[in-house]
C-alpha cells in the first residue's frame, strides 16, 4: 500500500471518536457549506462531512492542513487537475472489482491487462503534472505527494510496466516449466519464462517446433487437451494473481489520492463561492488554554451562502470566562451568533479557514449541540421529558474539554422550572470541564449564567431598530414581551 499523507501527516491517524456527529452538522447547517464545497460532486461531500465529523484536536495536524490549503489557493489550477486524474483512476476501483470476480483466467488477466493499461496511462498523466513549471509548492503535504509520486511511479518504472503489458498480449507465445509432484501430479509451481522475443538462438533452437522433444496432442485426445489447458490455465492464473496484486495497488493508491484531494478542491470551491459574496476568510489560530475565544469581523457562512449578500459581523473580546449566555430581542442574531462561532470552532479543528478577519479559539475534545426540535407525533413522551433525555443523551457524548451549544433550551416549560433546570446543568457541565454557550429568551436563565459567565445581547438602536450585532450587556430584567409588541405595531 503506497502511503499518503495530506490529510493526516506522517506519524499521525484519524482519531476513533467523533469530534462531533451529524445531528451537530445538521443543526449548525454543514450541510450547505458541504454543497458549497461539493458542487455537485459526491465525492468531495462524503469526505468533506467525514473531515467535520472526524475534526482533529491535535495542532500540528490543524497546521497541516492550513499549509495545504494555501498552497492550493495559490496553485489552484495544479490541484483541480490533479484531482481530475485522480478521480478518472478510481473510476476503475468498480472495473477492478469486475475483473477479480471469478472467471477463466485468459478472461481475467485480459481484462485486468485493459485496466492496467488504461491506469498506466493516468500515472503517465500524473508523473507529468507534477513536473510543470506550476509544479513548485511550498507546502510540505504536496511535496511529500510529489516525492511518494516520483519514488513509485518514475519513468523507468512506467516504461517497464509498459514493456510487461505487452508481453502479456503473448504475440509470441508463452513458455512454461512444469514437474511432477507428489503423486505424480503437476507441480502448482510453474516456472514462466520469456518468450521466443529476445531469446538466444539456443533457446529458440531448444524450443522450436522442430525439437525432438515436441510433443503433439492427437486431436480426439480429450484427456491430453484437459491436461494442456489445466497447465495453461495454472500458468495464466499465477501471472493473473501477480497482475491482480499490482492492479489493486494502483487503484488504491488513486482512490486515496482523490478522497485526500478532494478536501483541497472543496475547500478551493467553498473559497470561491465565499469570495464572489465578499466573505472575508482567515486561517484561525487554534490555542492550548483550557477555554479562550476570541474573534474580529466573524460572519456566519450559511446565511452569507443562503442570501448572496454579506451578512452582519461580529466582534468578540479575548475572553476566557464561562459560560456564555446570550439573551435580549428576538430576531436579533442571537441564533446567527451562535452557529457562526460553532461553524468556525469545528472549521478550525478540520484544518479549514474561517469566515472571519481573525479568529482564535481553545481546541475542543467534543462539539454537541442541543437545538428545538419537533414534537413527538407518536406522543410516547411529553415535550419536558422527551427534551429532558435527549439533554442527558447529548451530555453523555461529551468529556472534559467538550463545548454544548444550547439554543433555547427547555422551552417546553415555564420559565421557574427552565431556569432551576438549566442553570443545574450548566453549572454541573462547568466543573466538569465542558464549556457551553447558551441562548435563551428566558431572562431568568441569563441572569443566573451571567453572574458567573458572560452575559451578551443583541444590539437594539433607536425605534427598536435591530444592528445584528451581539455585545456585551447585562442580562435584561424582563422578558422581550414589550419588544415584540412593539414590533408587531401594537394595537
Amino acid at each position: 500500500m503506497i502511503e499518503l499523507h495530506l490529510l493526516w501527516p506522517p506519524g499521525t491517524t484519524e482519531p476513533s471518536v467523533p469530534f462531533t456527529d451529524d445531528r451537530t452538522l445538521e443543526d449548525l447547517g454543514f450541510p450547505m457549506i458541504i454543497d458549497a464545497m461539493a458542487a455537485g460532486d459526491a465525492d468531495i461531500a462524503r469526505v468533506a462531512k467525514a473531515v467535520f465529523v472526524h475534526a482533529t484536536t491535535d495542532t500540528s495536524i490543524i497546521r497541516w492542513r492550513q499549509e495545504l490549503i494555501t498552497d492550493a489557493i495559490a496553485h489552484p489550477q495544479l490541484v483541480r487537475d490533479l484531482a481530475r486524474i485522480a478521480q478518472h483512476g478510481a473510476q476503475m476501483e468498480r472495473r477492478t472489482a469486475y475483473a477479480t470476480r471469478p472467471q477463466t483466467p485468459i478472461s481475467q488477466l485480459l481484462r485486468s491487462r485493459e485496466i492496467l493499461a488504461l491506469l498506466l496511462a493516468d500515472l503517465r498523466s500524473l508523473a507529468q503534472r507534477i513536473e510543470e513549471p506550476d509544479g513548485d509548492v511550498a507546502s510540505h503535504g504536496l511535496q511529500l505527494l510529489f516525492t511518494t509520486i516520483g519514488d513509485n511511479f518514475d519513468s523507468a518504472y512506467l516504461n517497464s510496466l509498459e514493456t510487461e503489458l505487452e508481453r502479456l498480449r503473448f504475440e509470441h507465445g508463452l513458455v512454461t516449466r512444469a514437474g511432477l509432484g507428489p503423486g505424480n501430479l503437476t507441480s502448482p509451481d510453474l516456472i514462466i519464462e520469456a518468450p521466443f522475443e529476445g531469446r538466444g538462438w539456443r533457446d529458440r533452437l531448444a524450443l522450436s517446433l522442430t525439437s525432438k522433444h515436441r510433443i503433439e496432442i492427437a486431436p480426439r485426445d480429450q484427456a491430453g487437451s484437459e491436461t494442456l489447458r489445466e497447465l495453461r490455465n495454472l500458468a495464466l492464473g499465477q501471472i493473473g494473481v501477480a497482475l491482480a496484486h499490482g492492479l489493486d495497488t494502483i487503484v488504491r493508491f488513486f482512490v486515496a489520492l482523490r478522497d485526500d484531494l478532494a478536501w483541497l478542491v472543496g475547500s478551493l470551491n467553498l473559497r470561491d463561492h465565499l469570495s464572489t459574496i465578499g466573505v472575508p476568510i482567515c486561517f484561525p489560530e487554534p490555542t492550548d488554554q483550557p477555554w479562550q475565544l476570541s474573534f474580529c469581523e466573524l460572519i456566519e457562512p450559511t446565511l452569507a451562502l443562503r442570501s448572496g449578500q454579506r451578512p452582519t459581523p461580529n466582534d468578540f473580546l479575548d475572553e476566557i470566562a464561562e459560560p456564555i449566555v446570550i439573551s435580549g430581542a428576538n430576531s436579533g442574531g442571537k441564533t446567527t451568533w451562535l452557529q457562526g462561532t460553532a461553524i468556525a470552532i469545528v472549521m478550525m479543528q478540520a484544518g479549514s479557514f474561517v469566515t472571519a478577519e481573525q479568529f482564535r479559539a481553545s481546541m475542543r475534545s467534543g462539539l454537541r449541540t442541543f437545538f428545538p426540535e419537533d414534537e413527538d407525533r407518536e406522543l410516547r413522551q411529553g415535550r419536558l421529558q422527551s427534551e429532558l433525555a435527549r439533554l442527558a443523551a447529548t451530555i453523555a457524548s461529551l468529556s472534559a474539554g467538550g463545548l454544548l451549544l444550547m439554543n433555547e433550551p427547555l422551552a417546553s416549560t415555564n420559565e421557574m422550572e427552565a431556569s432551576a433546570i438549566v442553570t443545574t446543568v450548566v453549572a454541573e457541565l462547568t466543573t466538569r470541564g465542558i464549556t457551553t454557550i447558551v441562548v435563551t429568551h428566558y431572562p431568568s436563565v441569563a441572569r443566573e449564567l451571567g453572574a458567573y459567565g458572560i452575559s451578551l445581547r443583541p444590539e437594539v438602536i433607536d425605534n427598536g431598530v435591530r444592528t445584528h450585532r451581539i455585545q456585551a450587556s447585562p442580562a435584561p430584567k424582563n422578558s422581550s414581551a414589550m419588544d415584540i409588541y412593539r414590533q408587531l405595531g401594537g394595537w
